[in-house]
């Protein structure tokens, strides 16, 4: 088994986005119910890519669908806490890509839990792979600074295995 790394701050995220928990938000312990977690990474990611010109499920090119995701949790999380997902981008194949994001009460300066998305880009018709674009992949710069300078740039990569 993997040994589990300990929450992170907010140091180690590019951007963030808030989020508000919701009075149904809560199971009978009082927390939020694990399917909300998910939830709430996926909108704050949702819209982290679509500010960046991705998710056009309209235009007819490619579209990006969730292949892996996965959440650790360090502490508990309830309404009515506000919230900031900071994102950072892990992983960049030549069809892929994997964020990170950690979630925080506002004002908190380590994480209540962590996910992880692993998207592929695919035509939006056949839903086969499809490499990233030059746009696609400057869009995701600023999501992973460093990962992109240790690949080398904008070029592609097979970090992901997919060639």
């Amino acid at each position: 088994m993997n040994e589990r790394k300990p929450p992170g701050t907010r140091a180690d995220y590019a951007v963030f986005q808030p989020m508000q928990t919701r009075w149904n938000d809560n199971d009978q312990f009082g927390h939020l119910y694990n399917a909300t977690y998910t939830e709430l990474f996926d909108e704050a990611m949702n819209m982290t890519l679509l500010e960046r010109g991705f998710l056009d499920h309209r235009g007819g090119g490619s579209i990006q669908v969730v292949v892996e995701n996965g959440c650790l949790y360090f502490r508990e999380v309830a309404h009515p806490d506000r919230l900031e997902i900071g994102l950072r981008l892990t992983g960049l194949g030549r069809t892929s890509f994997r964020l990170e994001m950690g979630m925080f009460r506002q004002g908190d300066a380590t994480e209540s839990a962590r996910a992880h998305f692993a998207l592929v880009n695919v035509d939006h018709a056949t839903r086969r792979p499809l490499p990233l674009s030059d746009a696609q992949r400057s869009a995701l710069q600023d999501l992973g600074p460093g990962l992109l300078a240790e690949q080398g740039g904008l070029a592609p990569s097979t970090t992901r295995g997919d060639g």
